[in-house]
């Protein structure tokens, strides 16, 4: 796992490329805040200092087993089946619709942030996501 400053640095970066991507590809868009989320609890579990974080398994299992965790469990779960999803089930019909990116998606990023911003002592502040029109 890298240290924090680069989980940190990459959760932006990924921020930053979602309103980017055209509405039209809601499986970037997840996939992408997906991405954006690990690196979120990444940066929580560096500051920790939480060992064995190699693959989604052992992250998924830590943020399941651990109490300090839980909020960040029930929003991260979903938005990484959703992922998985549409990566990997290539039905756009069950995707996400456009206009539910963001009670679906980025409302469970922001539960994350708010849970790592608030558990990590980080001081960062995160502009609310748009998409493209």
């Amino acid at each position: 796992m890298a240290n924090p400053s680069k989980h940190l640095a990459q959760w932006t970066h990924n921020r930053s490329f979602i309103a980017h991507i055209p509405p039209q590809y809601r499986d970037w868009i997840v996939t992408v805040t997906f991405y954006t989320a690990l690196h979120a609890v990444d940066t929580l579990l560096e500051h920790d200092r939480v060992a064995g974080i190699v693959s989604h398994e052992s992250r998924n299992t830590t943020l399941m087993k651990t109490n300090r965790y839980q909020a960040i469990n029930r929003a991260y779960r979903p938005l990484y089946d959703l992922s998985r999803t549409v990566r990997y089930l290539a039905n756009p019909a069950t995707w996400v619709k456009q206009e539910d990116l963001q009670s679906r998606v980025f409302a469970l990023l922001y539960d994350i942030e708010k849970s790592v911003i608030k558990l990590s002592n980080t001081a960062i502040e995160l502009p609310a996501l748009t998409l493209l029109s």
